[in-house]
């Protein structure tokens, strides 16, 4: 039982801490368009992007090794050992990293405004790759609330001091000295939360330092292919483009983030059944999965929809600037994309249930080289369309990937069932579509009826899944 509750309360603090960090980015991200506007929504993106990759190069892959070194060997007194040896290492490569940055930065051809950005901003670096060795050692003790706890009123706090300075009429340098400000603050409170009553050892073993180094080769060279995957498209569009393209296109993944977290928290939630269902036989796990896929499919299919009546509207409400709407098309053909991840997420979560991590392993190789390679030919040319049908495609080959990965080795999923409340629900929204889009309310007006009107039309199909009404005052009443 303390296993079990361990096990929750550490689940529940990484997801609470992955919550933050997505809310107050996404917030982040809406004040600054509104603020300051699109080229400086741009301009920040692009210097976190670039922070981002090289934080993940020079950070990511340690901090695998240490959780597992840590929690295969590390006790009460020896934490002190890690932390400082550890630490030691992490400082020399970020410094490493920053100063590759800083070469990087100054080598691309930006604006000089958005050159100083990227310089304050990469200053992260150090402070956010030393807390992911603290970080390391909580995680390898099962002690993932103190994370929680450290980083997210820091988020907080953050955010309203950045919002606080963008309103009193201070621009992104502010923002951005903020940002590194309290990344350090993060990393004193996280060793602070380490090191009390606890004495510390200042000795650097240079074997254990090169022996550690040296086994988080391995995890470096896949996290580094992974993280530049993941911001490859901005990189691009940052050097064709301009930083008002890079902003527009990050208005639009940011608007993807609410149903990513929905879709996060749903699989991390149902996880542990996954896992015990691939013991108890292949119909209750293949039902278990077209339900989870059913009720993200009931979600997103008709978020897509509405993208293509309002996707516009929604990019002018969130940013407060009609020069947004210039992302609509793109936005509404991207959408698309929330129908393949209520297939991909759960799948990958079935995969790795049934111990089928490396088809997992594999799509990431696939999906890099894909990436990368398609990348280079369609995003020059077509700018944000190009990066938004190259997300696609990839995103398509990871689906593919998987069917065949289930159909050799778990179980067909019957993918027109899935899509049967999903479907009834967009053919009775659809007529309400287009009846709102004509008579032209206000906006905010048309996303409340039109919400409205979903969790009715949902509601009435739990209440008929169930049995009807009858069987649901039933329910109510024996309780």
């Amino acid at each position: 039982m303390a296993n079990k509750r361990k096990l929750l309360s550490n689940s529940l603090s990484v997801l609470i801490n992955r919550l933050m960090q997505s809310v107050a980015t996404f917030v982040l991200s809406a004040s600054i368009a509104r603020i300051l506007g699109a080229d400086a929504l741009g301009r920040y993106l692009l210097a976190f992007s670039i922070y981002f990759i090289f934080v993940g190069i020079f950070s990511a892959g340690l901090k695998i090794s240490i959780v597992r070194e840590v929690a295969h060997k590390a006790d009460s007194d020896n934490i002190s050992f890690y932390l400082v040896n550890c630490s030691f290492l992490q400082l020399f490569l970020s410094l490493f990293g920053y100063i590759a940055l800083l070469i990087a930065v100054t080598l691309l051809p930006y604006e000089t405004d958005t050159t100083i950005i990227c310089y304050i901003v990469g200053a992260a670096v150090i402070p956010f790759s030393l807390s992911n060795m603290t970080e390391a050692i909580f995680q390898a003790q099962e002690r993932m609330h103190l994370i929680a706890l450290s980083a997210t009123p820091v988020y907080v706090t953050r955010l309203l001091l950045m919002i606080l300075a963008m309103q009193q009429g201070y621009g992104l340098k502010a923002v951005s000295i903020i940002f590194v400000a309290s990344e350090f603050l993060i990393l004193f409170v996280q060793w602070f939360l380490l090191i009390y009553n606890r004495r510390i050892n200042w000795i650097i073993d240079q074997k254990f330092v090169v022996r550690i180094f040296k086994s988080s080769s391995y995890f470096f060279l896949i996290d580094s292919v992974n993280i530049i995957n993941s911001r490859i498209e901005i990189l691009i569009i940052s050097l064709v483009g301009s930083e008002f393209l890079v902003g527009l296109y990050g208005a639009v993944i940011q608007l993807m983030q609410p149903f990513i977290i929905i879709v996060d928290s749903i699989t991390s939630a149902v996880y542990p059944n996954l896992a015990k269902s691939a013991k108890l036989g292949v119909e209750q796990q293949k039902k278990t999965s077209e339900f989870i896929i059913e009720v993200l499919l009931s979600i997103a299919l008709p978020i897509s929809i509405g993208f293509f009546f309002f996707a516009g509207d929604l990019l002018e409400l969130v940013y407060g600037n009609p020069r947004f709407r210039e992302a609509a098309t793109v936005l509404s053909i991207y959408s698309l994309a929330l129908i393949i991840w209520s297939f991909n997420r759960p799948l990958s979560y079935v995969l790795m249930a049934n111990g089928l991590e490396k088809v997992n392993m594999r799509d990431v190789s696939v999906s890099a080289a894909f990436k990368l390679g398609l990348g280079l030919m369609i995003v020059p040319s077509y700018k944000l369309m190009g990066a938004v049908i190259l997300n696609l495609l990839v995103d398509t080959s990871t689906f593919c990937q998987y069917m065949y990965a289930f159909y050799n080795r778990l179980f067909m999923i019957n993918v027109i069932k899935s899509f049967r409340y999903p479907l009834s629900i967009c053919l009775l929204m659809t007529p309400c579509f287009v009846v709102l889009k004509q008579i032209n309310l206000n906006f905010v007006i048309t996303l409340t009826i039109l919400t409205s009107i979903y969790l009715i039309i949902l509601g009435t199909i739990i209440i008929y899944e169930v049995g009807g009404f009858r069987a649901v005052w039933a329910r109510i009443t024996s309780k």
